[in-house]
């Protein structure tokens, strides 16, 4: 049988976030497996994501309400509300660093350490999400955290929690096409010479460091990290990013049609290939077993293995979403 006998189409396929695009660039396998097939592990939940959208609840109130500790109390009580709905206390000490505890502490050292910073900081809107054109006849799906206004002018300011800095993590962003999706949005929204760009707005969770006796921490002592990352870009940069993702957009439309021609017979699938580089980048690839030992994923396309559920992102149907635009 033909992918259309077996694999039962979707809009979704057509409608691409920076997510899906990123995925594609990573592996076009994966892509296959998580955006095509729609199969998403379905044992247990995933620390980082909850744990995510659980901060992400926690710093709208503090973008909203001021870094007070009202707001601070009110913000530790929304994400402790999500966060346990997935994880008791009982799963805290498997979980260090990204606990409650290392997050109340996080909560109040931020308002600390940006509350002189932030403090002229409008926020003009958070949890927008909707469409922005890159083309008369393409768009692409965005969901951000904040659009503010400060002193250096318009910019998006996007909370990322994680547990490690490094260089590389800094560097990562650069390049991403979900910093220049933020950009894109900026500058269809406001005055060009009015726009300062992105901020990665990182907080890295720590156990609370270890203290001498005399009350001086250890040399390898190490608290809550907070590092803000710029990610500005200017017109022309922006310009060669929107042909860029018009390309990967219209690779994966390639890759679409191509697979429409593949049988489920065929030795080999020559649509959405295989990035052997990437199945460890960002730990072990769920879907490595069977990339590796399946070489033409039609076969067994029909039924998902028991490990995985079918479950289709959809960057429509955000629940977290406070507002929606259609930019033109």
């Amino acid at each position: 049988m033909k992918a259309h006998q077996i694999i039962p189409e979707t809009e979704l396929w057509s409608v691409l976030d920076s997510s899906k695009i990123q995925t594609y660039l990573d592996c076009g396998r994966k892509y296959l497996f998580e955006h095509v097939l729609g199969w998403r592990r379905a044992e247990g939940s995933d620390l980082h994501k909850e744990f995510g959208t659980a901060a992400h609840a926690a710093m709208e109130v503090l973008m909203t309400e001021g870094y007070t500790a009202a707001a601070c109390t009110k913000a530790f009580d929304i994400f402790l509300r999500h966060y346990r709905q997935f994880f008791p206390a009982e799963a805290d000490e498997l979980n260090k660093p990204k606990t409650p505890e290392n997050f109340l502490r996080a909560l109040a050292q931020y308002c600390l350490r940006y509350a002189p910073a932030d403090a002229s900081l409008k926020v003009l809107h958070v949890e927008v999400a909707g469409t922005v054109p890159l083309a008369p006849d393409k768009a692409i799906y965005f969901k951000m955290d904040t659009i503010a206004r400060g002193e250096q002018g318009f910019l998006s300011l996007e909370h990322k929690t994680s547990s490690r800095f490094s260089d590389l993590w800094e560097a990562d962003w650069r390049q991403k096409v979900q910093t220049g999706t933020y950009n894109h949005v900026l500058y269809c929204l406001f005055p060009p010479n009015e726009v300062y760009g992105v901020i990665i707005n990182g907080i890295f969770l720590h156990e609370p460091p270890r203290i001498k006796r005399n009350g001086e921490p250890y040399a390898d002592a190490k608290d809550n990290e907070f590092h803000r990352i710029p990610v500005r870009m200017t017109p022309e940069q922006m310009e060669g990013w929107r042909v860029d993702v018009l390309s990967y957009m219209a690779d994966i439309e390639r890759d679409h049609v191509r697979l429409q021609l593949v049988d489920e017979g065929d030795p080999q699938m020559p649509a959405f290939r295989r990035n052997r580089q990437s199945c460890t980048r960002y730990g072990v690839c769920p879907y490595l077993n069977i990339c590796s030992t399946t070489q033409n994923p039609l076969s067994v396309a029909a039924k998902p293995p028991a490990i995985f559920e079918i479950s289709h992102w959809d960057p429509r149907n955000i629940p977290t979403v406070k507002e929606r635009m259609t930019l033109t």
